[in-house]
This record gives structure tokens, C-alpha cells and sequence, in this order.
């Protein structure tokens, strides 16, 4: 799994990328990061590759991503 942040000060982007073996945790970790950043945008593609892409406010993402690499550990 690769969690990756972006920002260009106006909006975030948090990109979560995983094998389609990994699914339950691709879920769980999404879950989290949606559970930290209600309001944000979400874009799931991919079939053996997942890619999650979840955008808003740099604040809420940055919230989202310190969720998501929490759960990520568990």
C-alpha cells in the first residue's frame, strides 16, 4: 500500500494505492482517512490496481492522512 499527499495550497490530495489482494485493508484505511475528512471528494478507479483519490481542504486532508496511516499500521 502507498499513501501519498499532495498540495498546491488551495486543495489537497490524498492518493491511497493498493493491490487488489490487499482489499480489506484498502477499504479500512479508506474508511478512516473519509472518517477524519467527511466533506472530502472521493474517486475509487482500478481493478488489480486500486487508486483511491480523496481531495478538499489541505487541513482536513492533512487530518485524513495522519487517520489513514494510523489504521495502516494496525
Amino acid at each position: 500500500m502507498k499513501i501519498d499527499y499532495i498540495t498546491n495550497g488551495v486543495r489537497s490530495i490524498l492518493t491511497i494505492k493498493s493491490f487488489i489482494l490487499c482489499l480489506s485493508e484498502h477499504i479500512r484505511v479508506v474508511d478512516a482517512a473519509l472518517e477524519a475528512a467527511p466533506e472530502a471528494d472521493v474517486t475509487t478507479t482500478g481493478i488489480i490496481i486500486l487508486r483511491t483519490l480523496i481531495s478538499g481542504d489541505p487541513v482536513s486532508i492533512f487530518a485524513a492522512l495522519n487517520a489513514a496511516r494510523q489504521e495502516e499500521e494496525y
